[in-house]
């Protein structure tokens, strides 16, 4: 388990003011050597320090394409800076200011579960090829498994193209006749769907129990096989919340990620990756509203910069990730504190075998064309 090593008295009782001015002067000092990248979800007062704002995947070709940078400042969870230092190829050093930022998500898929379900996979499907898909949000261990085994990462944005290329022939893509998806069930059932399988075509595999909890009969009916996990923030959008906004707003647009629940999909007008989110609600016409099915400072920031549209989160309370919270300013200020000492701490460094075949699984999916 990762551990952060607590802060010293110094840091936590410095005032937000002195935390503003410490960071601008490091990053003046530490100049081109120096990128700092902010996921979307991050709050307002880390973005504001960040030389790029983007999703995960997006700042990991970022952080690639930096040649001149030393130091990468990954404000947000452990497998993004995995995938950046997998993608950067160790030309600069990955670093994450709070080493407890985690994904639920990605701790629900364990590599040697996700290894054996393979196995086990192969075993009941008589013949049939089973092709991984893993999610971007994944350890650097799972992706390198998946390339093992023939397998592509994808984003949310991408992911149903990842799909067509798994189920195309040989000359074009992977050959599966089935996918096992891993680790979200509702992007891999969402995606089914929009391709036009059946939900009788997918599955729920979970690691828990023997072989997944299927027999024989569901694993050859399936075209889908979908990992037992979710992520918590869009697992609590519900239909509810969904009928109940309809009825405050008339006329409002409802706008969700795929990583939230078939069932709020199917009832909402739209669905879509957070990149997907910003550029059709930027899009819209002015006086347009929208309710929104993500983590919530996205949202806000939305918000904030399109004034003339109505803007909230589809739910009444805030729908928050509580890792990517742990990144914080003060945090920042001190992994830039030691690196203007000579000093890298919370360094993010994936072995290179896991590294070299993790990077084959991100690479297929940046060669398939949305």
């Amino acid at each position: 388990m990762l551990f952060q090593t607590p802060l010293p008295s110094e840091y936590t009782t410095l005032e937000a003011s002195d935390i503003h001015a410490r960071i601008a002067a490091r990053k003046l000092q530490l100049g081109p050597a120096l990128c700092i990248l902010g996921h979307h979800y991050q709050s307002d007062d880390v973005i504001q320090y960040a030389d790029f704002v983007g999703d995960s995947l997006k700042l990991s070709q970022q952080a690639a394409s930096r040649s001149d940078a030393r130091f990468i400042v990954f404000c947000g969870v452990h497998f993004m800076a995995e995938s950046a230092d997998i993608l950067s190829q160790g030309r600069a050093a990955v670093i994450l200011p709070h080493m407890m930022a985690g994904c639920g998500m990605a701790d629900l898929a364990q590599d040697d579960a996700v290894a054996l379900a393979i196995d086990e996979l192969r075993q009941l499907a008589g013949g049939a090829k089973i092709v991984p898909i893993t999610y971007v949000n994944s350890t650097a261990a799972i992706k390198a498994i998946t390339a093992r085994a023939g397998g592509a990462c994808c984003t949310s944005s991408n992911v149903r193209s990842v799909c067509a290329w798994a189920f195309a022939p040989a000359d074009q893509g992977a050959a599966a006749d089935k996918i096992l998806a891993v680790p979200d069930r509702h992007l891999g059932m969402n995606t089914a769907v929009a391709m036009g399988f059946a939900l009788d075509q997918c599955v729920l595999y979970d690691p828990a129990l023997y072989h997944g909890g299927l027999a024989e009969a569901d694993v050859r009916r399936a075209r889908f096989i979908l990992w037992k996990g979710q992520c918590y923030v869009h697992q609590r959008f519900t239909t509810r919340q969904v009928q109940a906004v309809r009825e405050a707003h008339p006329g409002i647009r409802v706008m969700v990620h795929p990583e939230c629940p078939r069932e709020v999909v199917a009832l909402a007008d739209a669905s879509g990756s957070t990149e997907q989110i910003i550029r059709t609600v930027t899009a819209a016409p002015p006086g347009s509203a929208w309710a929104i099915g993500t983590e919530s400072n996205l949202v806000n920031r939305l918000a904030k910069r399109l004034p003339d549209r109505f803007i909230r989160t589809l739910g009444d309370t805030a729908a928050l990730c509580i890792q990517m919270a742990r990144i914080d300013p003060v945090h920042l200020l001190w992994v830039l504190d030691h690196l203007a000492e000579g000093k890298i701490v919370n360094q993010i460094k994936v072995p290179a075998p896991v590294a070299a075949d993790a990077r084959r699984a991100l690479e297929r999916m940046i060669a398939i064309t949305p």
